[in-house]
């Protein structure tokens, strides 16, 4: 992909769409279950902790990491749809 300029408006839509999900997931559980949920969600163990707890102190990095891969594997996915993979490039 290097060299290239991607100027296709539906590629950048649809990549900008895949960020605002991903932004919206960790959002909502960062601080939907980290903060605005806490007392609700502390109701609750997981692995002996208290479930608000719990999703502010490590459910919410490990949700970001799982979030990464899968940004990977869809923006490879969108870059395959409109060829402009880092395999199709011709160096």
């Amino acid at each position: 992909m290097r060299g290239r300029h991607i100027k296709e408006p539906s590629y950048w839509r649809d990549n900008l769409r895949l960020v605002a999900i991903c932004l919206a997931v960790w959002f909502a559980v960062s601080f939907g279950c980290g903060i605005f949920l806490v007392d609700f969600l502390n109701q609750f163990t997981f692995a002996g902790f208290q479930l608000g707890f719990w999703f502010a102190q490590q459910g919410s990095i490990y949700t970001f990491v799982v979030l990464i891969f899968v940004y990977a594997a869809c923006i490879a996915r969108i870059d395959r749809k409109y060829n402009v993979d880092e395999d199709s490039d011709e160096s």
